[in-house]
């Protein structure tokens, strides 16, 4: 009895140990999957977190500000002259339409800010966007060097066994063995270039935002397109938030000029005063504290206590201001338009120019430079080639992989280009 409750406690205590062993890994899994970041997942922390663009927002809330600014009446005045016994209230009254221009103005200088945030979180974006494509590059670089110092190393195996059964000369094999340098080396640069990519990253998104040890998610793909030049600048004319900002602008300039014709009428200050006088304290009638001495009276009136006449000062400066600031609005929202296209055309140019390199590599030189690899590498292995035209095969099948891997960066870059300049993503 006593023996089968010590196998029943072995094996809980072994049920035991096996839970938490695997609770252990389940958690490192679940920690290691926390580790690996997805474009959107970087992109997402960079937005919530970047400093440059919580300033921007603030400025938006600092124009939001002011339109409560703008619609704010005058305040009315309380007057008291204790020689006369006088009190009164008087109110300015804005008239000529000034209030509204001003609203106007302001709510349009709050649409500016809001899109200015977006142009700058536009730019931005791109920004971290080339870190991100950089980091996949290095780790697609990574991956190839690491492969092909593998693989080369079953080649340099290989000849080992053919030198020791003398069917290659020691400097041949020494000519193999040498070329492992520039494998490891791939390796090393490779492992570099990740990790400086991934420091690029942390400093954009923020340190405490990201990990010292994580990964990038993602595949180094051409991802296709297929609008064409005039939609795509269609598109940006829609959506670049620039030159939305530059014809808000012009709205703004229209606004102010419409303030300032209003600012030229003055504006009038009506209110009623009450009038007391009276004999109420005694003594000689030089002493008069308050209110002259006399027989008791009480008076109310209403009027307008004051208002300008614009004969000298109609505001002309500021007119004249406000219409030359419209003009110079429209001219920067045309040159802001003519800039998007540019812009656009150009980002489509090189877009092309990195897709039908892409193509070239996918349809011609990979295919071509694996084909004269294997066609070397088994006329080396049966004598009928030399090994400097083994090794000239693989140099070449290696500086293909890299420069394709490298025009596979560019064509993201580039589309990543393409989208900033249009101001939307223009892929599904």
């Amino acid at each position: 009895m006593l023996n089968r409750q010590c196998a029943l406690c072995m094996r809980s205590g072994k049920s035991l140990l096996f839970a938490v062993v695997m609770a252990a890994c389940l958690c490192s899994a679940g920690w290691a999957q926390q580790q690996s970041f997805t474009w959107e997942q970087i992109r997402d922390q960079f937005l919530s977190a970047n400093p440059t663009l919580r300033a921007q927002a603030q400025s938006v809330e600092s124009s939001r500000a002011g339109e409560i600014t703008a619609g704010l009446r005058p305040n009315p005045t309380f007057q008291n002259d204790t020689t006369s016994a006088t009190a009164g209230i008087y109110q300015e009254f804005e008239i000529g339409g000034k209030r509204p221009a001003r609203l106007q103005s302001a709510r349009l200088a709050t649409a500016i800010s809001q899109t200015d945030f977006v142009d700058a979180r536009r730019t931005l974006v791109f920004n971290l966007r080339q870190a991100f494509i950089a980091a996949l590059q290095a780790k697609s670089d990574l991956d190839f060097a690491q492969a092909n110092l593998s693989n080369y190393g079953k080649v340099v195996d290989l000849n080992r066994l053919m030198l020791e059964q003398g069917e290659i000369s020691r400097a041949d094999f020494l000519k193999i063995e040498i070329q492992m340098l520039q494998f490891q080396t791939d390796v090393d640069d490779a492992t570099l270039a990740l990790k400086t990519s991934k420091a690029t990253l942390r400093a954009l998104v923020g340190p405490s935002n990201l990990p010292q040890e994580f990964d990038v998610l993602g595949d180094l793909r051409a991802i296709p397109l297929e609008k064409s030049l005039s939609e795509l600048q269609q598109l940006a004319l829609s959506n670049r938030p620039d030159l939305k900002a530059a014809e808000t602008g012009r709205e703004k300039a229209l606004a102010d000029l419409r303030l300032a014709k209003a600012n030229r009428w003055p504006d009038p200050t009506i209110g009623t005063s009450f009038l007391h006088t009276g004999n109420e304290i005694g003594g000689s009638r030089w002493f008069q504290p308050f209110y002259p001495k006399g027989s008791v009276s009480n008076a109310m009136g209403m009027g307008i206590a004051s208002i300008s006449l614009p004969i000298f000062n109609r505001n002309q400066g500021e007119v004249a201001r406000a219409k030359s600031e419209q003009l110079r609005a429209r001219f920067l929202a045309q040159a802001a338009r003519n800039q998007v296209l540019q812009d656009v055309e150009t980002a489509y140019a090189s877009f092309e120019s990195s897709r039908e390199r892409v193509r070239l590599y996918e349809q011609t030189y990979l295919s071509r430079a694996k084909e004269s690899l294997d066609i070397e590498e088994f006329s080396f292995r049966n004598g009928a080639a030399s090994i400097l035209d083994f090794l000239d095969a693989e140099r070449t099948y290696r500086a293909t992989q890299l420069a394709y891997r490298q025009q596979l960066a560019t064509y993201l870059t580039n589309l990543a280009q393409l989208e900033t300049a249009v101001g939307v993503p223009v892929t599904p």
